[in-house]
Formats: structure tokens, sequence, C-alpha cells
């Protein structure tokens, strides 16, 4: 039997923190609306009683709530991916615009940006390109709603390969360009 230290165990505890941590924050509003369809269901399940459509209506419903939690994840991938680019690159406004299409990822690329210290350069870029809080449909649906039934969305929004499938690449770095921001 392996008996670990108690650095070990910290260290180790300390890892799933920030991981979790990182987790929750690059999909916020992916887990307050999973929070939220799960209460849904309850009090529909509460009111539907013993009628005999009720295990339907509740397996059927509880579909939201898994894509919800699949979209969390591949924003967490994206995550990943973003706080590596900027851990290498620094707050290039590249990076920044090339996620700006959807909220979902403008949230997880303003955590990734957050905890590397660029978080107010990513907002002055989501800004000067004009999007706010409550521009919430990804772009590409005003332009082709169609794809939202293509395998590609369905992979990209739901599926994400896991990011990257061994180390990270930059876990620690940080640059010192930070004052080099120009997002036009």
């Amino acid at each position: 039997m392996t008996v670990l230290s108690a650095e070990t165990v910290f260290t180790r505890t300390r890892s799933w923190l920030v991981h979790t941590a990182g987790y929750l924050s690059a999909g916020k509003l992916l887990h307050a609306i999973t929070v939220t369809e799960l209460f849904a269901i309850i009090i529909i399940a509460n009111s539907i009683g013993e009628h005999s459509l009720a295990y339907p209506v509740l397996i059927s419903l509880s579909f939201f709530p898994l894509f919800t939690q699949l979209d969390a994840r591949s924003r967490f991938q994206e995550y990943k991916r973003v706080k590596d680019q900027l851990a290498r690159y620094g707050p290039d406004r590249r990076i920044f615009k090339s996620v700006a299409g959807s909220r979902c990822q403008r949230d997880a690329t303003l955590a990734a940006a957050g905890q590397l210290g660029y978080a107010s350069h990513c907002r002055a870029c989501f800004s000067t390109t004009g999007y706010r809080w409550y521009h919430l449909l990804p772009d590409f649906v005003k332009v082709r709603p169609r794809f939202l039934i293509s395998a590609a969305f369905w992979r990209t929004t739901f599926f994400m390969p896991t990011y990257p499938p061994g180390k990270r690449l930059f876990p620690d770095f940080k640059d010192s360009r930070a004052d080099v921001l120009i997002c036009s």
C-alpha cells in the first residue's frame, strides 16, 4: 500500500480545485442554464404526478441539461486552448477575435484571460468589436441558421475533442507583452 505525503495530497487537491474552478468559470452561463433546467424538471415532475405520460416527458426533458453540460465541456476545452495561446503569445487580438462569435466562447476566453491577467484586454477587444453581455446567440445563426443541423456544429458544440490529449503546452508561462494589444 502506497502512503501519500501531506505535500502530495495538498498539491493534488490544489490542482483539482484549480481545474474545477476553471471548468466552472469557463461556462458560467451554461452552468446557470443547467441549474435552471434541473429546477424546472423537478417542478414539472412534482406537478405531473402519476400521469401516464410522466416518464416519457421527464426522460425527454432530461436531455436538455445533458446537452448543456456537453456544451460546457466543449467550452472548457476551448478555455484550455485559449489559455495556452494567451500564455504563449500574450493578449493578441487575433486570439480574441477567433472566439468572439459566440457568447459561450467569449465567456470561456474571458475566464482564460482573467487567469493570466489579460481580462481587461479581452473585454476591451470584445467591446471594440461591438459585443455586449446581451449578445447571446452565435453570429452564424443570423447568417446561416441551417448550420445548427450540420455535423460540424454538433461536433464543435457538443463533442469537441479533449485539448490536448497529453500534457499542457505552457501551463505556467506568462508573457510580458500585455501592453501591445491593438484591437481593431
